[in-house]
């Protein structure tokens, strides 16, 4: 079982089985909420457990479709954003799980827009100039490993 919090402990969360993707986003967007490139954890909605109040911002992310924030209503530190471009998945921050999760991306995506001095991580397997599409990654969160 894995578990985590925000900064004040208001608002916790649990899950069971390990994260199906690991990947990066270079977009323009993930560059101005976390100052740099997203590090993230992709798994099914329904498999987060979580307790505590969040609040949401929503807005139109690169791919055109809606990406809502959802974070600490205390705090502010984002818990999890959820993209209706892959419905039911959610990225939780990889920072959150740092001391359970060892950060091993398999993707990385707006590769066109990754910032100056970040370079391509060696474990990459899929690196895609854009949000990739949605066939491409379901087939890669399909395929890429086995959840324990």
């Amino acid at each position: 079982m894995f578990s985590g919090h925000c900064l004040c402990k208001s608002v916790s969360f649990k899950f069971q089985y390990d994260p199906m993707m690991h990947f990066k986003c270079h977009c323009s967007t993930c560059q101005i909420v976390f100052g740099n490139s997203l590090n993230a954890l992709a798994m099914p909605e329904e498999e987060l457990n979580i307790k505590g109040e969040l609040r949401r911002y929503s807005i139109i992310g690169g791919s055109g479709n809606q990406l809502h924030y959802n974070f600490c209503s205390k705090c502010g530190v984002l818990i999890y954003n959820k993209p209706e471009l892959l419905e039911g998945m959610i990225y939780i921050p990889a920072g959150l799980m740092k001391e359970q999760i060892e950060f091993s991306p398999t993707v990385e995506l707006w590769s066109s827009n990754r910032p100056y001095g970040i370079e391509k991580t060696p474990t990459t397997i899929a690196d895609f100039e854009d949000n990739g599409t949605v066939e491409r990654l379901v087939e890669l969160l399909e395929n890429l490993e086995q959840r324990e």
